[in-house]
């Protein structure tokens, strides 16, 4: 089993919009898309930027998405060769091998690749189904039409289980079954926001987060983002306990590799595919 991580897009905020407490100088950081290569198979954990986000920002009523796109999280994106589509041909890999698509939750910078992978079935949170779907929701950071039109026979809603302790977290979801792909509740950034705890055969393991944190330092400093940020993309006062109990397991689970979908300290920390972990 090999764990890419690919960038489809790079972009630029002060650190202290992120972080809360930290210098306002900016920092560059992707926007990442996570694959994993399993038996022949591929699977997503978020898709990322797609290729047609520039069309889904026109309307009227996404116009505040375009404006944080363009003017706090400035993005640099080239549609032609940075949604994972793309570059999965320059990997060796076939797009049409992708067979699952997990989702941390349906913001437009995470769902945008959904209708790349036509035959890839959806495994999304049933809160964060509930809520990206729900009237209204457009005024937040979802873009409806990245996901809404998805065949229900390929969308699967997923729910923790009750006592199904993974980790120091006391409900879990288990997706496909092995112990290798487990989902674990991050609320607070958006209501349904999960991470997936990754296990690979040899004993290393990988917590991706999604945006329940956006750069290593929340975690380091058990730094909130700032209140600002938080506004701007509707946060909840949950997201500051989760950073809190991401930071205890941090604490406890010393060798368990946490992984944001902004990380900044990437390429570096980690690099990206062609690389990958197994």
């Amino acid at each position: 089993m090999k764990l890419y991580f690919l960038s489809t897009a790079f972009a630029s905020v002060p650190k202290g919009l992120f972080v809360s407490g930290a210098p306002w100088k900016s920092v560059c950081f992707p926007i990442l898309s996570f694959l994993i290569e399993k038996d022949g198979e591929l699977i997503l954990f978020d898709t990322g930027m797609g290729g047609r986000i520039n069309d889904e920002m026109k309307p009227l009523k996404y116009r505040h998405n375009w404006f944080f796109n363009k003017f706090v999280m400035k993005t640099e994106f080239d549609p032609g060769r940075d949604p994972v589509v793309k570059q999965l041909p320059r990997l060796g890999l076939d797009p049409n091998s992708v067979r699952h698509i997990i989702l941390s939750h349906l913001h437009w910078d995470h769902a945008g690749g959904i209708h790349d992978f036509p035959n890839a079935e959806i495994i999304v949170g049933k809160k964060e189904w509930e809520a990206a779907t729900a009237k209204n929701s457009h005024r937040h950071a979802y873009i409806r039409e990245q996901y809404e039109r998805i065949d229900p026979s390929r969308l699967r809603l997923i729910s923790t289980v009750s006592g199904k302790k993974c980790l120091t977290f006391p409900d879990s979801c288990d997706v496909f079954g092995d112990g290798g792909f487990v989902m674990i509740d991050l609320p607070g950034h958006t209501e349904g926001l999960m991470g997936l705890l990754l296990t690979m055969p040899s004993g290393r393991r990988f917590l991706l987060g999604g945006d329940s944190f956006y750069f290593p330092e929340n975690l380091e400093s058990k730094s909130p983002k700032s209140k600002l940020m938080k506004k701007l993309v509707h946060e909840q006062d949950e997201a500051d306990r989760t950073i809190e109990k991401l930071y205890d397991l941090m604490m406890k689970e010393q060798s368990l590799e946490m992984v944001g979908c902004h990380d900044h300290r990437i390429p570096g920390r980690f690099n990206l595919a062609p690389e990958y972990y197994d």
